[in-house]
């Protein structure tokens, strides 16, 4: 399970900052939420706020009975770009204690784009 993961992920690299993101809620079926709940209790026990690091967003992408809220999926599971942006957000105080400040000037290369809409060749 997730547990002997970040073991295994300490156990290799002994420096590193472990972050782990709890299960998503969804809409395409609400009865299995119980078990998200659950299963994200479990992971963040795993957390020592140090070395393994959880973050949960689901209060910002669901209402409090679970239900996602408008524009955090187009279909009930898959995030959207909002979403996207919420848990970008969320990280982004734990990446800049660990890795520092962004660079003034983004070293990315460029987006290569969506795959699926390249054009085929026969």
């Amino acid at each position: 399970g997730i547990a002997a993961l970040v073991r295994e992920i300490r156990e290799r690299a002994p420096a590193a900052t472990v972050v782990i993101t709890g299960i998503t809620p969804r809409d395409d079926n609400p009865a299995v939420m119980p078990v998200i709940r659950r299963v994200n209790a479990d992971i963040a026990r795993l957390a020592n706020g140090k070395s393994v690091r959880y973050v949960n967003i689901n209060d910002q992408l669901a209402l409090p009975d679970g239900r996602l809220r408008e524009g955090m999926a187009h279909d009930g599971l898959h995030l959207t770009p909002q979403a996207y942006q919420v848990w970008a957000d969320a990280l982004k105080p734990i990446l800049t204690e660990v890795l520092g400040p962004p660079s003034r000037e983004d070293q990315a290369p460029p987006p290569t784009g969506d795959p699926s809409a390249a054009p085929q060749s026969p």
